[in-house]
């Protein structure tokens, strides 16, 4: 291929990908899908109409440490109603102590909205070694986690509201990472250390039981984790003592939690990688242990009666 070739691909790809781009804004806007940056934080305001001529509205804020090239287009954040009988099959089984605690979570018809955020790799734009467009954009990038919090008044909030933040693989299994439920109509948080689907759910679940389970799915995590062995031994030991705690002294498995998440973010960007980027070229473990293991405080919170951050 000569060089005028190559420069007509170059610069014809980049008109191509722009009108693709053209086409997608517009389709969010017309899902009334508005989102503005402003600094480390995007917020999102999301006004869908379902078919059956009920408006569904809600604020999105996602919080990031240390981002780069964070821009609404970089994020690609969209919105959808959905079906949630259809959802049902992607949501957690029920976790049983008494058939009256056996039920699942489940998405509240009063609010199905369900929020896509995947960022846009463009590695076939940026060859030349630059990260960024001219106009500023670029693969987004950010350290450690994000705050993720849908606020809505289509569902109320009471006193240890159920409600409840889930996230899943675009298509996958939904999983509760909620970190606070917070009154001001409804609002609910949570953290992750990479991008998803993110649906708000009502979950009715033993606390306990289910901080079992996240303690089991931390545990994993860890495994999975590219650290030394010694600091994974070191982590795994702090886990085990929440364990063995969860059921005789709740204050004391707190107490060792919050020593987790402690070696945890102390060792994040030096003994444990710590970034996440659109070009899925590096694991965030450190982020993504951090996130299991502050919903697994939320979960543990509730269970003792307090807020999820005393």
């Amino acid at each position: 291929m000569g060089e005028y070739m190559k420069g007509w691909w170059r610069y014809g790809s980049g008109f191509v990908f722009a009108g693709v781009l053209s086409l997608a804004m517009v389709s969010a806007a017309s899902a009334q899908v508005v989102v503005a940056i402003d600094g480390d934080t995007a917020h999102a305001t999301i006004s869908l109409t379902g078919n059956n001529g009920v408006t569904y509205d809600a604020d999105v804020t996602i919080i990031f440490d240390t981002p780069e090239n964070l821009t609404a287009q970089s994020l690609n954040l969209t919105a959808e109603v959905v079906d949630p009988a259809a959802i049902q099959p992607r949501l957690p089984p029920g976790l049983c102590v008494l058939v009256i605690l056996c039920d699942p979570p489940s998405v509240d018809p009063a609010f199905p909205v369900m929020i896509t955020v995947e960022p846009i790799d463009f590695p076939w734009l940026f060859y030349s070694g630059f990260d960024q467009n001219e106009d500023g954009s670029g693969d987004l990038s950010f350290r450690n986690t994000y705050q993720f919090e849908v606020h809505t008044h289509d569902l109320p909030y009471t006193e240890g509201s159920l409600y409840r933040l889930f996230k899943a693989p675009v298509g996958g299994s939904f999983e509760d990472v909620t970190t606070d439920v917070l009154q001001g109509s409804m609002r609910a948080r949570g953290r992750g250390g990479a991008f998803s689907q993110f649906i708000v759910t009502s979950d009715p679940r033993d606390q306990l039981l289910l901080s079992s389970a996240k303690i089991a799915e931390l545990n994993l995590r860890i495994l999975a984790a590219v650290i030394d062995d010694g600091l994974r031994l070191d982590l795994l030991a702090l886990l085990a003592k929440v364990d063995a705690l969860l059921l005789i002294d709740l204050v004391g498995a707190l107490d060792a939690l919050d020593q987790l998440i402690a070696a945890i973010e102390g060792g994040a960007g030096t003994t444990i990688a710590n970034v996440w980027s659109a070009h899925h070229d590096v694991t965030n473990d450190a982020g993504e242990m951090d996130a299991l293991a502050q919903t697994l405080r939320f979960s543990m919170n509730r269970s003792l009666g307090g807020a999820a951050n005393p």
